[in-house]
C-alpha cells in the first residue's frame, strides 16, 4: 500500500465486557467501553453503535452449577463492519490452594485485625466460623470471669460458647455430664450490636463476623451447677484458623486489544491495569489493586493454544486463569453451535485464531444485524476442590469492531492482521475469508 494510502481514514470501535463472580456469592456482568473512531465521509461507525448483546441469568457460584450466558454482538450503526472477540481474566484466590493453618495470638497475623474492604492480598486472613448460627443453635456465651486461659489483650474479643450440662437420673441419683463447647473469635461487632449482649432480642449476631479457633478445654466446678454456662473452664493449646498469605490473583489478557484502555492507554489491554466503577460494579485491576509490586508484572498477551481452551464445536471449553494459577480447569467456557474451526469457516460462525487470540466472526454484520452466539454460558464443574475457597473469577469479553473493508484488516490504522506483513497461516485463513464476503 502506498504511503498516502497508508494515511486514509479507517473507522474503529470497541467495547469490552466483563464478567465478576464469587464463590460465596453471585456474580453480574459488567460492561466497559472505549472507541478511537477515525471518521470515513460514507459510514458511520458512532460510538456505542456496536455492542455486546446478552442474556444474562445469575445464579450462586458453586461447584456443579452453570449460569446461562448468551453473548453475541449487534451492530445498531450504518455502515457494515468485521467484529472479533476476545477475553482478559482475573482469577483471585488463596495463596496457598485453601490449605488452614492454626497458630497461636503471638504469631503475627494468626489472629485477624479487621480492616473494611480488605483484599485480603500477601496477608494472613481468617478461616470464618459461622457464630450465627452457633448462637441458633442454643449456646450460651461463658462469662469472661469463669474462664481460665485467655490471655489479655492478646485474646481480647474471644467468645467460649457452651451448651448442656449434668443431668441426675431420678431412679438411681447417678450424675451424667455432656455438653459442648466452641471457641471463635469476634472480629467486627456491627454498630447495631455494640451495646447489646447476645441473647438481647434485638442482637443480630449475622451482621458480626467470626473467626475459627481450636482449643483444649477442662472444667473445673462442674457440680456447682446442672447448666454448664455456669461453671469454670480451663482453656489449654489456643490457636486461630487463618489462611496463610491471603488471596493472590492470576491474570490473563489472551489478545492485544487495538484501542486505548479505559484510562486511554495504549496498553495492549482492555480493563486490566485500570480501575473504576462498571455499571455499579467496583473494580481494581490497577497493579496495586491486584497485588503485584509493578506494573510491569501484569499479564502479557497469551493467546490460548491448549487444544482443552480452544473451541472449535459447540460445548465446554476450559479458561486460562485456574489452569495457570491452580493447576485445574474447573470453570469453564459452554460455547454455542456456531463456533466453527479454521479449516471449515463457514458463514455466519465464530472462529478462533490461535495466531493472536481473537475469536472472529466470519462475515461482515450489516447495519440492523447481530451475529449468532458465541458464548451460551458459564459451567462451574463439580470438580472443584478446596483450591477454589473463596475464589472469584473475572471473565472480561472484550469486543472490537472495525469497518468492513478490506485494507480495515491488515492497515496499520485497523486491526493489522499479520503484524505488517502478508498474513500468513491461521490469520491468511481468516483474513481471505472475510474478505470475500465483502
Amino acid at each position: 500500500m502506498k504511503k498516502n494510502n497508508k494515511k486514509k481514514k479507517l473507522m474503529a470501535a470497541a467495547a469490552a465486557l466483563a464478567l465478576i463472580a464469587a464463590i460465596s456469592g453471585t456474580f453480574a456482568w459488567i460492561t466497559a467501553q472505549d472507541q478511537r473512531i477515525n471518521r470515513a465521509e460514507s459510514a458511520a461507525v458512532s460510538d456505542n453503535s456496536v455492542t455486546v448483546k446478552e442474556t444474562w441469568e445469575p445464579k450462586p457460584l458453586v461447584p456443579g452449577t452453570e449460569a446461562t450466558k448468551e453473548v453475541a454482538v449487534s451492530n445498531t450503526g450504518t455502515a457494515s463492519v468485521f467484529v472479533r472477540v476476545s477475553y482478559e481474566e482475573v482469577l483471585k484466590h488463596l495463596d496457598k490452594l485453601g490449605a488452614e493453618k492454626y497458630d497461636a495470638s503471638s504469631v503475627t497475623g494468626a489472629k485477624y485485625t479487621y480492616v473494611a474492604n480488605d483484599s485480603g492480598l500477601n496477608k494472613h486472613m481468617p478461616i470464618n466460623f459461622n457464630g450465627d448460627q452457633t448462637y441458633k443453635d442454643g449456646f450460651i456465651v461463658v462469662p469472661a470471669a469463669q474462664i481460665t486461659g485467655l490471655a489479655t489483650p492478646a485474646d481480647d474479643n474471644v467468645k467460649l460458647l457452651v451448651k448442656g450440662g449434668k443431668t441426675i437420673d431420678a431412679v438411681t441419683g447417678a450424675e451424667k455430664i455432656s455438653y459442648e463447647a466452641k471457641l471463635m473469635h469476634e472480629y467486627f461487632t456491627h454498630p447495631d450490636n455494640s451495646t447489646l449482649n447476645p441473647g438481647d432480642p434485638t442482637y443480630d449476631a449475622s451482621k458480626n463476623k467470626y473467626q475459627s479457633m481450636t482449643f483444649n478445654i477442662s472444667v473445673t466446678n462442674e457440680n456447682s451447677s446442672l447448666d454448664a454456662k455456669d461453671w469454670n473452664f480451663t482453656l489449654t493449646n489456643v490457636k486461630y484458623g487463618y489462611y496463610e498469605n491471603g488471596y493472590k490473583n492470576t491474570t490473563v489478557n489472551w489478545a492485544e486489544s487495538s484501542l486505548p484502555d479505559e484510562d486511554g492507554a495504549d496498553t495492549g489491554r482492555a480493563l486490566i491495569g485500570t480501575d473504576g466503577v462498571r455499571y455499579s460494579v467496583d473494580y481494581d485491576y490497577t497493579f496495586g489493586g491486584l497485588g503485584y509490586a509493578a506494573a510491569t508484572d501484569l499479564p502479557a498477551v497469551t493467546p490460548a493454544t491448549v487444544a482443552d481452551q480452544i473451541p472449535t464445536v459447540t460445548g465446554k471449553n476450559g479458561v486460562q486463569a485456574d489452569t495457570n494459577g491452580l493447576g485445574e480447569s474447573e470453570i469453564r467456557i459452554g460455547y454455542s453451535a456456531d463456533v466453527t474451526d479454521v479449516a471449515t469457516l463457514g458463514n455466519d460462525k465464530w472462529v478462533y485464531n490461535k495466531d493472536d487470540g481473537w475469536f472472529y466472526y466470519t462475515v461482515p454484520v450489516k447495519s440492523g444485524e447481530t451475529t449468532k452466539n458465541l458464548l451460551e454460558k458459564l459451567v462451574f464443574e463439580s470438580g472443584m476442590g478446596t483450591e477454589y475457597t473463596n475464589a472469584s473469577y473475572d471473565l472480561v469479553v472484550k469486543m472490537e469492531a472495525v469497518q468492513a473493508n478490506a485494507d480495515a484488516l491488515t492497515d496499520s490504522a485497523g486491526w493489522e492482521l499479520g503484524g505488517g506483513s502478508t498474513p500468513t497461516g491461521d490469520t491468511l485463513a481468516i483474513v481471505t475469508k472475510l474478505k470475500a464476503g465483502i
